[in-house]
């Protein structure tokens, strides 16, 4: 028998098996007899027997079945497929009760499909039928979640969705100046980056609490741009004062997860300038996760003592677009300055490049010089201060965010943080 053959059958089996077995056990844990095993509480009635791990594994098989008969047969394949959809019809229609759902029955009719799936691409029935299993044994969180959405929260949703995939792709992804400054493409994709950030972090906050929701966004955020995570949450320390503490803490672990990116963008183009900027990058790395450290414990204190944040916490609307224009406006006005400093000041002008550069986006600069230093263009000692500079002006930059938009405490907090950890860097690598 052909090998393949075997690996296919064995995936339309393992495919039953596993959604069998989510629905045997969920079905069993949302009964009151908690005291009881799962293979207990599935004997507990009659009609529950009807469909478990056998009855999908079957049901997977059948499919299966019918793709290969259909192959030969054509006529057959309907004919299987659409016995078994009217037993699982039947099968509802015997045991429906006034708030008996479809969810076990869809399951097992997509069960089938995928059992017939998997003669031709086990490998994406496999994947559509792990997906299927998460849905189902996600039903307790979605269920909670949904109770908790506001008809504001899901316009919002939907407004978001809809410059997503209906305005974003229809903007030209090309510059229409000649210094290549600004593309509107870029500039929305920008807007959205930051309204994003705020986004998540609206939704994090709302189910996970006020430190665990902030500090997991300013450690994504700072993935993709810590620039956008301190604007964001600036406004949300602005909207919500008592947010002073887990917004801190975001933006300091945002820019750390920035330090950090900066020497794996490097590293991957040019390790021998790489090495250079270990010293100066990671001591800021280090300096920016002292902070993040004392910053989670004095979170932690004064939650304990006047109690969790999150609870006198009122969320606002989680999508707010105002904001992000502004910063992409200024965003589009620094990369202008930068662009005209290069095109007139040349090598000469790299450390005011630099220092412009980093205002508004470190990588487009720290990407700039390892592609200049790997070609042999600029020296390794120039190429590691540009890239300290950059960073250095980034962190000056996001301390005025945070004082402009989340006030004077908040500026001072973040500003002292930053420019203790760049400074702390710049010294490094000036005495190298």
């Amino acid at each position: 028998m052909d090998i393949e053959f075997l690996i296919k059958t064995a995936y339309a089996l393992g495919i039953g098996i596993l959604i069998g077995l989510e629905r045997s056990t969920g079905n069993a844990s949302d009964r009151e007899d908690r005291g009881k095993t799962v293979f207990e509480k599935k004997r507990a009635t009659d009609s529950e027997e009807l469909i478990g791990i056998r009855t999908y594994s079957i049901l997977s098989l059948a499919g299966f079945t019918s793709a290969v008969i259909g192959e030969k047969f054509p006529g057959l394949a309907p004919v299987i497929t659409g016995g078994a959809v009217v037993l699982i019809l039947l099968m509802y229609y015997r045991n429906r009760e006034p708030d008996y759902g479809i969810t076990t029955e869809l399951a097992a009719i997509a069960t089938c499909g995928l059992g017939a799936i998997c003669y031709f691409n086990p490998q994406i029935s496999g994947v559509i039928a792990l997906i299927i299993t998460v849905l189902l044994a996600s039903k307790r969180f979605t269920k909670k979640a949904v109770e908790r959405l506001k008809r504001v929260e899901v316009t919002d949703t939907l407004k978001f969705l809809v410059i997503i995939i209906i305005f974003l792709p229809i903007l030209p992804d090309r510059t229409f100046d000649p210094y290549n400054a600004f593309n509107p493409y870029k500039v929305a994709f920008l807007i959205i980056l930051i309204s994003g950030i705020s986004f998540v972090g609206y939704f994090l906050t709302k189910f996970l609490g006020t430190e665990k929701g902030l500090g997991l966004t300013g450690f994504l955020g700072g993935l993709a741009s810590s620039t956008a995570v301190t604007a964001s949450m600036s406004n949300h320390v602005k909207a919500n004062p008592g947010l002073s503490g887990p917004c801190a803490f975001a933006v300091v672990l945002a820019n750390a997860t920035m330090f950090a990116r900066v020497l794996v963008i490097v590293a991957i183009l040019d390790r021998s300038l790489a090495y250079r900027l270990v010293w100066p990058i990671g001591t800021m790395t280090l300096a920016a996760s002292l902070s993040v450290i004392f910053l989670w414990k004095r979170s932690q204190r004064r939650s304990g003592v006047k109690g969790e944040t999150s609870k006198q916490l009122v969320l606002s609307n989680p999508f707010s677009i105002g904001p992000a224009v502004k910063f992409a406006l200024f965003f589009v006005v620094i990369i202008f300055l930068a662009r005209i400093a290069r095109e007139y000041l040349g090598n000469s002008g790299l450390y005011l490049a630099s220092m412009i550069s980093g205002i508004a986006d470190v990588d487009a600069i720290t990407l700039s010089i390892a592609q200049e230093t790997g070609k042999m263009n600029l020296d390794y000692g120039t190429g590691a201060i540009g890239i300290t500079i950059a960073v250095v002006a980034s962190s000056i930059t996001k301390s005025g965010i945070a004082f402009y938009s989340g006030g004077m405490r908040f500026g001072i907090l973040i500003g002292a943080i930053l420019l203790l950890s760049t400074s702390a860097g710049l010294a490094v690598i000036l005495l190298m």
